[in-house]
């Protein structure tokens, strides 16, 4: 089905969404304040972000490529109800890179809005993978519109286009081919 959606579309890559691995960095916190940040990396969750990321490979080949969908520390605290506890999340979220890294994602996207962390950019450039944040930090020319946005074709000029939810799964194909169809011609 994901190679028939990259086909459709003519998508240039294609997201693994953070859920499975803020489920992780949950579960981490369930242990209570003290909980090791390390532990997150061996988190089953983690494992299968890890292999959805495999089988994508497998599955769109040079097609497309692969990117890691992150929050950011602040917005990672607040999902584990860890609100304000920034330097833990960031603890995690070193983890989290750590873990995914020898996945080889082609691109890692950090959500939210704090300034870029030099600890993850350089852990996942150890892994030779980019870190892009999205948001007030984002660098000129990444566009990270609503999906509703992208689909009207509301979005400004730029260089990495990406949304910040799912498109929804209802919307018209024809309505979001266009759309990729009129960034393309923007690039």
């Amino acid at each position: 089905m994901l190679r028939a959606v990259q086909a459709l579309y003519g998508l240039d890559a294609v997201t693994v969404g953070e859920q499975n691995l803020v489920t992780a960095a949950r579960q981490c916190r369930s242990l209570g304040p003290g909980a090791e940040p390390a532990s997150v990396g061996g988190a089953t969750s983690v494992a299968l972000a890890c292999d959805v990321m495999r089988r994508l490979r497998a599955v769109l080949a040079e097609r497309a490529g692969v990117a890691i969908v992150l929050p950011d520390a602040s917005r990672l605290a607040s999902l584990v109800g860890a609100a304000g506890e920034t330097e833990w999340a960031g603890a995690v979220l070193a983890e989290l890179v750590r873990a995914v890294g020898p996945a080889e994602p082609d691109l890692i996207l950090l959500c939210g809005d704090d300034p870029l962390d030099p600890t993850l950019e350089a852990i996942a450039e150890f892994f030779g993978v980019p870190l892009l944040p999205i948001g007030r930090s984002a660098p000129a020319g990444l566009v990270a519109a609503t999906a509703e946005a992208f689909v009207r074709g509301d979005s400004p000029p730029g260089w990495l286009y990406t949304t910040t939810t799912e498109i929804d799964p209802a919307a018209d194909p024809a309505s979001v081919r266009a759309a990729i169809d009129r960034l393309r011609i923007r690039l």
